[in-house]
């Protein structure tokens, strides 16, 4: 599948959902380029959003990281399928098109989150979104 068939149908995914943490956040596609048969590594990930090298990056499988959150949530603008069927198409589109889903936790003020898998050799695709936990939210996964 070339990339505009991955980036039509994950944007059909996600049409009129948002990422619900402290914050509601959108999600945007990405598409990335590795030479050869190169594996994704966080290091590549850290470069491609333009992060200082070394960055500390939190690596996890789609099902943990979707677990974690609070949720995908509706946005209020555009009739969508209630939000947990939404989230269940979510991670189903998201394994369907892509091989190997894997979630990148970048985290500063707010933590940069970008899901992606191989779509074929060299090529990884996915979804960039953010995450913002209140601190009370943060010692509570701690724990």
């Amino acid at each position: 599948m070339n990339k505009e068939q991955i980036q039509k149908e994950l944007m059909q995914a996600v049409d009129g959902l948002l990422m619900q943490s402290e914050i509601e956040a959108p999600f945007e596609f990405v598409y990335l380029e590795l030479p050869g048969d190169k594996q994704l590594t966080p290091d590549d990930v850290v470069e491609h959003a333009g992060k200082p090298s070394g960055m500390a990056v939190k690596v996890q499988e789609l099902d943990e990281f979707m677990q974690q959150v609070q949720g995908v949530d509706s946005d209020v603008r555009e009739e969508t399928p209630d939000g947990k069927a939404a989230f269940r198409h979510l991670t189903s589109t998201l394994k369907r098109l892509l091989q190997n889903v894997k979630v990148y936790s970048i985290s500063q003020i707010g933590t940069e989150v970008y899901i992606l898998g191989r779509a074929e050799k060299g090529k990884y695709a996915g979804l960039r979104t953010m995450v913002i936990q209140d601190e009370a939210t943060i010692k509570e996964q701690e724990e």
